[in-house]
């Protein structure tokens, strides 16, 4: 027991340092335990040296991932992105599950390891690839949603690969029926996770928690978890099938939040465990021995991913650059396949030596993920310009061709559609280019100009009349993708404004240097509208916030571009604009004082603020006389104190 005990502590002072590290390179931290477990391991500085106690600390690991995993799994998310889900993912899993089922096979192996390696090899890295689109700000891109909904299919698809593997084991031929089995006994588990999640858990875990004590709650949950692994293991599968059921059924809770914050701080510790576990079963003297084979083993697995991901995407009508994106991002061979690989090992499914070929291959392809993605984005754009479809549409519109002096908008997102509903409300000339081919529908059936296509691609731009454009406006969240065409687009247009809006300030100079003429964070954005609001709240006098918020502007974007202000200076201009307290009010029809005269408003009489100017027709008129009419359009200018221009505005607007 105390050995037990101490190597998970062992474990827990490897995985520490570990996290931070890798935390702040913005790595994920599973490469990192990969490592950390051939180093500490039996094959290397032996500070645990017992097998048989690393497969145990394996098993363990296996159970409280999955319990995890299963805990942040969603029905009612797979059920929301379902089109996409099934979309590539069922054409990527489906295709790489076929190819490396018959390549083993004509390697002269087997029927069941053909289909073991047919399952393994499909899954890709959750937890590497999804950390570091994060990291990358690419969730809301084509690319990244198509790469997350993939990855949300092959995690489906890991619950009839557990239930499929123990079959595996039976020697000769499997039958239809053996499959069919398999996926009866699927139907039944999803089945009862949903009968279990919508009546009897929420029920027990409401009775639980009137009780008011968050120990009974762990306990009960506790209970689940083992309950339902025990179960699990009773009718044929394994403890980590029902730890994975366990996780589904307590996320479907409207306890969930609660119980997954207390879950959360252990949930890297029960990652490193099974992590760190699989890279000690690692043979180092193994891939010593065959270092180039290894290596070219894994670089092959690595561009037969790639490449039927490429594929997938492709078949479904995504661009050339976005499809080498995905498949790039999707290449590697995941967490899931090493979790499969335990439990094959455990039911003797590989071969001698097999399984550590898998789990060198497996490594190699997690070790070089951050540099394919890296390197991705630049490669596609040069790939794109050589070999890239321009476009899946038609030939032109005449609306296309009537096109000058009009906006073209990059992305038909929440951005792209308000700035089009505003510019066809004002009818100003626009087209939208979009990839997304739901989104190109909405579009048109809003009547609006739009084009399918990449807007890093030349022949695009073109087509969109760049070169006749008046502005062109970067609504997408794509911060690559929208460095490459600002660039593209100021090469065929040098005149055309362009701007670009963007997640993060640190991102404004490097479009800034593209030939971006204005570029717009959502960070700092959102910053000034928050402090706006705040402002309001206090009443403060609308003049003095859009004084703010100018101030806040100039300050800023000035410090995006590299320039500095002097204090002293913006102290002053700050103490100018506060003391200069003028208001503007626009006549509109329903306007009290509309075709009525100053005389009229009593404003010399009952108004202390002074009428310094109306604006009529871009027509400045100062120090309007008595009897001057007001008409619809009017802009009206005063000058006074708070109160007074407050009592000014409502005269204007109702009489009071």
């Amino acid at each position: 027991m105390h050995h037990l005990i101490k190597d998970l502590a062992i474990l827990l002072l490897v995985s520490l340092p570990i996290n931070i590290v890798f935390h702040r390179i913005k790595v994920s931290s599973v490469m990192g335990f990969l490592l950390a477990g051939i180093i500490i391991g039996p094959y290397g500085l032996n500070l645990i040296d017992d097998s048989e106690e690393v497969k145990q600390l394996a098993e363990i690991g296996v159970i409280l991932l999955l319990f995890v995993i299963g805990l942040e799994f969603s029905l009612q998310r797979m059920l929301k992105d379902l089109k996409v889900i099934l979309g590539v993912g069922s054409i990527q899993v489906g295709l790489t599950a076929l190819v490396s089922y018959f390549i083993v096979l004509g390697f002269g192996y087997p029927m069941n390891q053909g289909l073991l390696f047919g399952l393994l090899i499909p899954l890709s890295s959750t937890a590497i690839v999804l950390k570091m689109i994060t990291d990358r700000a690419e969730i809301d891109t084509r690319h990244g949603r198509l790469c997350i909904g993939t990855l949300l299919f092959q995690d489906i698809c890991v619950v009839p690969m557990m239930l499929i593997i123990p079959l595996l084991t039976q020697s000769g031929q499997l039958s239809p029926l053996d499959f069919g089995v398999a996926t009866l006994k699927s139907i039944a588990a999803v089945a009862g996770i949903f009968f279990l999640s919508r009546m009897i858990v929420p029920r027990s875990l409401q009775a639980i928690a009137r009780l008011g004590s968050k120990e009974h709650l762990m306990l009960f949950v506790i209970l689940i978890i083992l309950g339902t692994g025990w179960v699990s293991e009773s009718l044929g599968l394994s403890l980590a099938m029902g730890a994975f059921i366990a996780g589904i059924i307590i996320s479907e809770s409207e306890y969930s939040h609660q119980i997954i914050l207390d879950i959360l701080p252990l949930k890297d510790y029960f990652g490193s465990v099974f992590f760190i576990s699989v890279g000690m079963l690692l043979q180092v003297e193994i891939f010593y021995d065959s270092v180039l084979w290894y290596l070219g083993l894994a670089g092959a697995v690595i561009g037969l991913k790639a490449f039927l991901g490429f594929l997938a995407c492709l078949l479904l009508k995504n661009t050339f650059r976005v499809s080498f994106v995905v498949g790039v991002r999707l290449a590697q061979v995941g967490e899931f396949s090493l979790l499969l690989a335990s439990l094959a090992l455990e039911k003797d499914l590989f071969m001698p030596g097999h399984y550590q070929s898998f789990l060198i291959v497996t490594i190699l392809s997690m070790l070089a993920t951050p540099l394919l993605i890296q390197f991705s984005e630049g490669l596609s754009m040069k790939l794109n310009s050589l070999f890239g479809a321009a476009s899946s549409v038609e030939s032109e519109s005449e609306e296309q061709k009537k096109l000058s002096g009009h906006v073209i908008i990059a992305g038909f997102g929440m951005v792209g559609r308000n700035l089009s509903r505003v510019l066809k409300e004002t009818r100003t000339p626009f087209i939208v280019l979009e990839l997304d081919g739901e989104r190109i529908k909405q579009a048109l059936s809003e009547g609006i100009t739009a084009l399918y296509g990449d807007s890093t691609h030349r022949d695009i731009l073109i087509r969109a009349g760049i070169q006749q454009a008046k502005m062109m406006v970067f609504a997408t969240s794509d911060f690559n993708a929208a460095e490459q065409a600002v660039r593209l687009a100021r090469q065929l247009n040098p005149d055309v404004y362009i701007l670009v809006r963007v997640r993060y300030a640190n991102q404004v100079e490097a479009l800034n240097k593209a030939g971006a003429n204005q570029v717009i964070p959502e960070e700092f954005e959102t910053s000034i509208e928050i402090f706006s609001r705040v402002l309001r709240e206090y009443h403060i006098a609308n003049n003095i916030i859009e004084q703010q918020v100018e101030l806040a502007r100039l300050e800023g974007y000035s410090m995006f571009r590299g320039l500095s202000l002097d204090i002293t200076s913006m102290k002053k201009f700050s103490t100018y604009l506060t003391a200069s307290l003028t208001e503007s009010f626009h006549v509109l029809e329903d306007s009290w004082c509309h075709e009525k005269s100053i005389q009229e408003l009593n404003w010399n009489k009952d108004l202390d603020a002074k009428l310094i100017a109306v604006v009529r027709n871009d027509q400045l008129q100062a120090d309007p006389a008595s009897d001057f009419r007001f008409e619809a359009g009017d802009i009206i200018v005063v000058f006074g104190r708070h109160e007074s221009l407050d009592r000014s505005l409502q005269r204007l607007q109702s009489g009071k």
